[in-house]
């Protein structure tokens, strides 16, 4: 295991295709992050520092999904991330909650979103980075009726209109 609050970087797939690694700290990744690489020259370069023990592949347990779960479907992010992404903002809670200084580098939007709404750093490595929190509700286009964020209903039961994700409001990170 690593060092009580030593920096540590938990890596998105465009963390690693965009080159990004520490060499002086820990950096974790998931499996399925993992599996989302398809390029050859970010799979060398990630079999290489795997081998020289620059990243580390670790998955997270049930325990780890279910502590973010409730955060995601408050702020609307949950039916806005895929697994993985899902998977690596959990193992940056966890990591963050045993007093690591956590770091998730990633260049999605939506996953700078959920993580900066439950307190976790982020680095960006090719884009600005978010400028705004947002929360997500779901509403029928028609009638306007509400259904719950984790609600994977396309169809108002209502009106028969798409079901959509609507902006409510936003934070500003500054």
């Amino acid at each position: 295991m690593f060092l009580i609050s030593e920096k540590i970087f938990i890596l998105d797939a465009s963390g690693i295709i965009n080159g990004f690694y520490s060499k002086s700290h820990p950096n974790i990744m998931t499996s399925k992050t993992v599996a989302e690489i398809k390029d050859m020259q970010t799979q060398i370069r990630l079999e290489d520092c795997i081998a020289k023990g620059f990243i580390t592949i670790e998955d997270i347990t049930k325990k780890d999904y279910e502590s973010i779960k409730e955060s995601l479907v408050r702020s609307g992010d949950f039916l806005r991330l895929s697994d993985t992404d899902k998977e690596i903002v959990a193992i940056s809670l966890k990591y963050k909650n045993m007093g690591y200084d956590t770091t998730t580098v990633t260049d999605d939007y939506s996953m700078q979103n959920a993580l900066k709404l439950l307190g976790l750093r982020f680095k960006s490595v090719n884009t600005q980075g978010i400028k705004k929190t947002i929360k997500w509700k779901r509403v029928c286009k028609g009638c306007r009726k509400q259904y719950p964020a984790d609600s994977k209903d396309e169809v108002c039961e209502i009106c028969g209109s798409p079901i959509i994700q609507k902006r409510v409001g936003g934070r500003s990170n500054y």
